[in-house]
């Protein structure tokens, strides 16, 4: 830092004192860093445990690192989603929040994002967003590890077409007298629960009790009668296959697991179907009775014949009839699918789509009476024909009717509110522009403006046409590195010799591979009479992966470049910004030092920017990641570095000044940089960091630097921050 080894240091030492008043401050670039220093706090007194960083016990296998490398192997399984250039957003924190945006990616259907980043150790969950192109965005947390592995699954705002999680009742009660098995004809008929738990056939009764089947039943099931109660329950375990099935009044089905009637079936009551319904001829809800009929829907209904409505229908779940669906004298709910693969009428019919999707192979009808159709929260109704003679209101997020052949409007009715529908065409069979009022709106589909996001309930959804792909990306890294330069000697710790603001973009592709680097460069403060240069080797790459490297200041004769801009003699990409520091600030009345004595003004610097474009674009797991491998160059002496501690040097570097003076490196272990009490020369910080006033052990001015570094970098990882107590303000240089 501030004295040179041996003969030069009492020499440097004796001016910084005598200079100590004459010292300047820094105002940082706006361009550079606006906004990222916060303000000083009067923290509380704390009572120190060292004097100085001379009293630190270190772990010898601690590397000093404030931030760790993170690979990221993200993929994507979006039915429906063929855009290949998904944004997937990084976030340090939650993004809805203060979260801080740390790379952006891109992945698509069998395209993965591999990528590598770099995250402060104080980060212990990373927020992953993903907004698809077609399809709701998505926000996972996950905890931070060396490997990260995630998939993007199709999300369906909590509906599923495989319906509830419910398994309803099990035959854990079950005993010898009451458990049914082999060939039964059996009515039931004394109030009791009867259970099959293995397997049984025949013709089963239920008029007053209950069957619970958790095994397999083949045969006929009839159930209710005009007085007493009767409940069937098919379990999550369970399989009834039934050639025919009657349900009469007083009658409650429940169907868990799968349940197959191969005849028409004509119910009155309730139907609950969590799982899975096969109706192998027509489905014919019976009104003739005491009690209006219901169909509770949360699994997979599949009905062979025709669906005939009357009453109340609730399809959380999916419902698809084979034949026509003829919805009469009715309420229908569909928060989820309904397919229809011949006609669908509606007759003195209210249906309603809660966020739900209809699909009709043939014609949609709407008819008289009190017949409407009501659309909520991006519902979407997709069908061949439209023929309306009532409306269709649409209310909240904009919804779809896309129809692929002829939309009639037999009178004044319309189409009202947030509802988009498109013709193939754009071309009505009868009606006009008057028929869509109040923000409804008539395009063709190449017009398509709305976007409905596909999903369990809506595998088609409706979007524009694609976006080109996405622009080259710009994801930056910044921080700051701090250097004392008197290797191998020790310093004072102040660590103020050389400080430098940094400011990385990696620039990506749709592919996430690196094509460019731009580097911006500022020196925040100089607290050494040396004349030291900076540069940064890229540990990944060798110089014939770099095609150009532009904007470095050397005006001195002791660094040699390659016609790429790279330092010549080196087995990896070296790129020396400046090769002396006092050729990029400017100081105040020539003074020594610059920015490190509070209130004595502040000198400028010149901001350098590197920029380096890579022969090929290159994955992020290959070129590495910012601040890559920052050093000082000692005194333009080309032979003396200084890196970060375990950090290797170039291939320029004088070995032999290892393991002499303080320095324990043993390049045979990959030791590097390091005293014998394993305290560093160099260290990187990410953030922009206010560093301690001359003279001040960083120690003094950073109540728990110490505490971090003999934990090994445990405890108090955020050392750095600007919260209660966690600094000396007095100790740290100010403006």
């Amino acid at each position: 830092m501030k004295k040179t080894p041996k003969n030069k240091a009492l020499k440097s030492k004796i001016m910084k004192r005598t200079l100590f008043l004459f010292a300047i401050g820094l105002a940082v670039s706006t361009f550079f860093f606006t906004g990222c220093r916060k303000d000083f706090v009067t923290t509380p007194t704390v009572t120190q445990k060292v004097n100085s960083i001379f009293d630190l016990n270190v772990p010898a296998n601690f590397n000093w690192e404030m931030t760790r490398e993170v690979t990221l192997d993200l993929s994507m399984n979006l039915p429906g989603v063929s855009y290949p250039y998904n944004a997937v957003g990084i976030y340090d924190a939650d993004p809805n929040k203060e979260g801080n945006l740390i790379f952006t990616g891109y992945v698509g259907n069998d395209i993965p994002m591999i990528v590598k980043i770099r995250v402060p150790t104080a980060v212990t969950q990373l927020y992953l967003k993903l907004t698809p192109y077609n399809a709701a965005t998505q926000i996972v947390s996950v905890p931070v590890s060396t490997n990260i592995n995630y998939t993007f699954n199709l999300q369906g705002g909590g509906k599923s077409t495989m319906g509830s999680s419910s398994v309803g009742p099990d035959c854990s009660a079950a005993t010898p007298s009451y458990t049914l098995s082999g060939v039964q004809n059996k009515t039931i008929n004394d109030g009791n629960t009867y259970y099959i738990t293995t397997s049984a056939s025949g013709h089963i009764i239920v008029k007053k009790g209950t069957l619970i089947i958790c095994g397999t039943f083949t045969g006929i099931l009839d159930m209710g009668d005009n007085q007493d109660e009767s409940t069937v329950v098919v379990s999550s375990t369970g399989t009834a296959i039934l050639s025919s099935m009657s349900k009469d009044d007083n009658s409650t089905l429940s169907n868990y697991g799968t349940l197959s009637i191969a005849d028409n079936f004509t119910p009155k009551e309730l139907v609950q179907n969590f799982g899975i319904m096969n109706v192998g001829g027509q489905y014919l809800m019976n009104s003739g009775g005491p009690h209006n009929p219901e169909l509770i829907n949360s699994g997979i209904l599949t009905i062979s014949g025709d669906f005939n409505v009357h009453e109340q229908v609730t399809n959380n779940g999916t419902i698809e009839v084979m034949g026509h669906m003829n919805c009469n004298n009715s309420h229908i709910l569909n928060a989820c699918k309904i397919i229809v693969h011949l006609d669908f009428h509606l007759n003195n019919c209210e249906f309603t789509n809660q966020t739900g999707y209809l699909k009709v192979y043939q014609e949609t009808y709407i008819q008289g009476g009190q017949a409407f159709m009501k659309l909520i929260d991006q519902s979407m109704i997709s069908t061949f024909d439209l023929r309306m003679n009532q409306d269709i209101t649409g209310s909240g997020l904009e919804n779809e009717v896309k129809v692929s052949h002829d939309i009639r409007f037999d009178g004044p009715n319309v189409v009202t509110g947030p509802v988009e529908v498109a013709q193939t065409n754009g071309v009505l069979v009868s009606g006009g522009p008057s028929n869509f009022i109040n923000g409804a709106t008539f395009v063709s589909f190449a017009n398509i403006a709305n976007t409905i996001p596909t999903s369990d309930c809506n595998p088609e959804g409706v979007n524009p046409p694609p976006p080109p792909p996405p622009p080259i990306t710009d994801n930056y890294t910044t921080g700051t590195a701090v250097y004392e330069d008197l290797w191998p000697s020790k310093g004072d710790y102040d660590v103020n010799d050389l400080v430098i603001y940094y400011k990385y973009n990696l620039r990506t592709n749709t592919q996430n591979q690196v094509v460019d680097i731009i580097a911006k460069f500022y020196v925040k403060a100089a607290g050494a009479s040396l004349k030291n240069g900076f540069g940064f080797q890229i540990d990944g790459l060798d110089p014939s992966q770099i095609a150009s490297v532009t904007g470095y200041r050397l005006l001195h004769s002791y660094v040699s470049i390659n016609a790429n801009g790279t330092e010549a003699g080196q087995n990896k990409a070296v790129i020396v910004a400046w090769d002396n520091t006092d050729d990029v600030i400017h100081r105040i009345s020539s003074q020594t030092f610059f920015n490190t004595i509070s209130g004595t003004g502040v000198g400028t610097a010149d901001t350098i920017t590197i920029t380096i474009h890579l022969t090929t674009p290159l994955s992020t797991t290959i070129v590495g990641t910012a601040p890559f491998n920052p050093f000082l160059i000692k005194n333009m002496d080309r032979a003396i570095e200084v890196h970060l501690p375990n950090y290797i040097p170039t291939s320029l570097v004088d070995q032999s000044y290892f393991g002499t003076v303080d320095d324990s490196s043993n390049p045979g272990i990959g030791r590097y940089y390091k005293t014998l009490q394993n305290l560093p020369w160099a260290l990187n910080i990410p953030v922009t960091f206010d560093y301690p006033v001359e003279y001040m052990d960083i120690t003094q001015a950073y109540n728990y630097f110490a505490d971090w570094a003999t934990s090994g970098g445990i405890s108090h990882p955020d050392w750095y921050t600007n919260l209660p107590g966690y600094r000396n303000s007095a100790n740290i240089w100010q403006p």
